[in-house]
């Protein structure tokens, strides 16, 4: 073989060589930004899960507070109209005990 054809091929070899150096270290930039990129992707999406739980949450308390206030309202009317219909019986209760103890 001639020594024009060897550096040939050593100039193949070593260009191979170089294109598989490079190749790794693409493909090491290229595992690193995926990998970045699934980080940001998960902090994205913890923090768009801690941003409606927190929605959630509120609806859930601002749901509550009203069923709350609606069932503290119907119990103080039912209070009224029972108190009411006591007052309203009092004076004829008076008289039932009055009428009892005098006879």
């Amino acid at each position: 073989m001639s020594k024009e054809y060897l550096n040939q091929i050593l100039e193949q070899e070593e260009h191979a060589d170089k294109i598989k150096r490079d190749g790794l270290i693409e493909s090491k930039r290229i595992v690193s930004e995926a990998t970045d990129e699934a980080a940001a992707l998960i902090e994205k999406a913890r923090l768009e899960a801690d941003a409606s739980y927190k929605g959630t949450l509120a609806n859930a308390n601002e749901e509550a507070m009203a069923d709350y206030d609606k069932t503290i309202s119907q119990a103080h009317w039912e209070c009224d109209m029972l108190l009411d219909s006591a007052e309203k019986n009092l004076d004829k209760a008076i008289s039932v005990i009055v009428g009892k103890v005098v006879n």
